[in-house]
Order: structure tokens, then C-alpha cells, then sequence
């Protein structure tokens, strides 16, 4: 008996070894993965590359956390603040244009936009920024379809996002193109890499 427990003891240790390595080896991959996609917007835009990816990793988390697709949240930010450095990101760390209407009570940032003085949110850091957009979201009815999307279904996410004049729901956008101008975006800075990876590790 004491010998067949001393091998179930080492075939567990074995396993949980096994199970660490690989652990630590996806981490590491995610963190190239990452970084390479950090510093190909810094290349595009000139965002520092450190700030590009403390948002990814926020983007990331959420996903984890709330099972929204972090590449959607990435690639809308990354057009609506273009790469990280319009005006209202580098004042307000306001990567997604979120205008400071109610119930907004936070801090606002006041900029002229469209012909008037106009208040945005204004953030301390990437994941609020992260989170409170996905609060928005689930506040606004007409997004619900957007959330019932598997956080690795990119393009259900999108098509949730956008009009549906059948429906009355306007978009997160006014601009037709919308949807696909984030869809350029994914493509050309290889933003599914994240999701790929994620459904490959779920299997």
C-alpha cells in the first residue's frame, strides 16, 4: 500500500509540474504576444509602448472577469483615441470618446467638439476607463445583444454594437462605417491573436 501511495504521490507531483510549466510557458507567449502588439500601434501612432499594453492587459482582465471580447475593446479604442493619442486620451485617459452625460458623477474633461464645449469622462487609469465602458454598455438596452456575445466572438460583438434600424437601436456610433473601420483596425494590428489564443487555451 505504501508503495502504490508513494506513486500516486509522484505521478501527482509529475502532472502538477506538467501543469505549472505550461502555465508559466502561456504566460510568457501572452506576454510576447502582447508586447509585439504594443509596440506595433506605438510604431503606427507613437503611444508609449508601456501604456498601450497596461491597457490590453485591462481589457484582458475584463474579459475574464465579465466575459466580454477584450480584441473588440482594444480595437474600439484604439480608433476612437487613435492608437492611444488623440487630444481627450492624453487629458482625460478617455480612450473611448464616453461623453460625461448622466449618470455620469465622476470627473469630467472640457473640450469643444462638433461646435460647442463639450464634457467627457475623465479617468485616472485604464481599467476605469476599461470597466466604465462596460458599464455603459449594459446600460443601454439596445446593447444587449452585444453582451449576450461569447467573449471570443468578435464579430458578434461588433454587430451589437452597431444600428439596427429594424430594431430602433442606434449604434455606439453614428458614422455608418463604424463597425467597419474597427474591423480594419483588428485586421491590421493582428488584435484576433488574442482571441485565437484564448479559444485555443479553452479547448
Amino acid at each position: 500500500m505504501s508503495s502504490l501511495l508513494a506513486a500516486m504521490i509522484l505521478i501527482t507531483t509529475a502532472v502538477n509540474a506538467q501543469q505549472s510549466a505550461a502555465t508559466e510557458h502561456a504566460l510568457v507567449l501572452d506576454s510576447l504576444i502582447v508586447r509585439n502588439i504594443a509596440q506595433v500601434i506605438s510604431d503606427s501612432f507613437g503611444a508609449q509602448v508601456e501604456l498601450i499594453e497596461e491597457f490590453i492587459r485591462e481589457a484582458k482582465q475584463l474579459e475574464i472577469d465579465e466575459k466580454v471580447p477584450a480584441t473588440a475593446f482594444i480595437g474600439i479604442a484604439i480608433l476612437e483615441s487613435t492608437g492611444f493619442t488623440s487630444y481627450l486620451y492624453q487629458n482625460a485617459k478617455n480612450p473611448f470618446g464616453m461623453r460625461a452625460t448622466p449618470p455620469w458623477e465622476g470627473d469630467t474633461f472640457v473640450m469643444w467638439h462638433e461646435g460647442a464645449d463639450s464634457p467627457f469622462r475623465k479617468y485616472e487609469t485604464p481599467g476605469e476607463a476599461v470597466r466604465d465602458f462596460a458599464t455603459f454598455l449594459r446600460s443601454r438596452k439596445w446593447f444587449r445583444d452585444a453582451l449576450k456575445c461569447s467573449p471570443t466572438d468578435v464579430e458578434c460583438f461588433i454587430i451589437g454594437l452597431s444600428a439596427n434600424w429594424k430594431k430602433r437601436e442606434p449604434g455606439y456610433a453614428s458614422d455608418p462605417e463604424w463597425p467597419n473601420k474597427v474591423r480594419r483596425v483588428i485586421k491590421t494590428y493582428k488584435l484576433e491573436s488574442l482571441t485565437l489564443k484564448q479559444a485555443a487555451s479553452e479547448k
